[in-house]
């Protein structure tokens, strides 16, 4: 396979299949577009205008090595399509422990409260790194949003399907994202993260895919 069709292998890698499985009969997705389509618009146009400011001001820039060539708003044509498949899967994913663990039970509020501790502390140690800041920083004002809110009730009734889903995504995301920064197809300003890596990935990544999981379960 041609350099240049790298990034567009590991999107089309990431939806293949959630997609086809998609017609489970247990877990009947393909049912739900009507729901699929404004959950992956909200989460879909947040992350892009947060990656075409990042982009912008330094925080990463792409190896066009690994790109088809063609762009929008100094953004590829296959980070485009990132954005859509990596939400799809992450639904995907929640919605089969949906199905198949109805009644999944976890420590709610140990989960939510450590979760949140977990990121103000992150914030605060690591305030002037913008891509750490922003993504745990992200992080703390949702769920504190969510715990004030009126909505407190109905997200604990699936947020441990979405805690769960977001730790099930790792897997393939070891294997996509491990791609994108070890080739690298994506390439990261170190002065702007904690410069904590597993593997080739930037720690902030799997928290920054938990926002994904946060805003794709509630939008659904």
């Amino acid at each position: 396979m041609p350099d240049s069709y790298m990034y567009l292998f590991l999107d089309a890698f990431t939806i293949l299949g959630p997609l086809l499985l998609s017609f489970d009969k247990k877990v009947a997705f393909h049912k739900d577009w009507k729901f699929l389509l404004p959950a992956l618009s909200v989460v879909s146009i947040f992350y892009l205008i947060w990656d075409v400011w990042f982009t912008k001001i330094g925080i990463w820039e792409f190896n066009f090595k690994y790109l088809l060539g063609p762009s929008l708003f100094n953004l590829p044509i296959e980070e485009f399509g990132f954005f859509i498949v990596v939400p799809y899967a992450c639904l995907f994913i929640y919605r089969c422990l949906q199905a198949y663990f109805p009644k999944l039970a976890l420590p709610t509020q140990g989960l939510f409260y450590g979760t949140l501790l977990f990121a103000l502390l992150v914030t605060i140690v690591f305030w002037s790194k913008l891509y750490t800041t922003v993504t745990f920083g992200l992080i703390v004002i949702s769920l504190i949003g969510i715990r004030v809110s009126s909505i407190w009730n109905t997200f604990t009734n699936y947020f441990n399907h979405l805690w769960l889903a977001w730790i099930i995504s790792m897997i393939p995301m070891f294997y996509v994202n491990g791609k994108l920064t070890g080739l690298p197809v994506l390439i990261y300003n170190n002065a702007e993260n904690m410069s904590v890596r597993i593997g080739t990935i930037p720690l902030e990544d799997f928290f920054y895919n938990f926002v994904i999981h946060s805003l794709d379960g509630y939008h659904f």
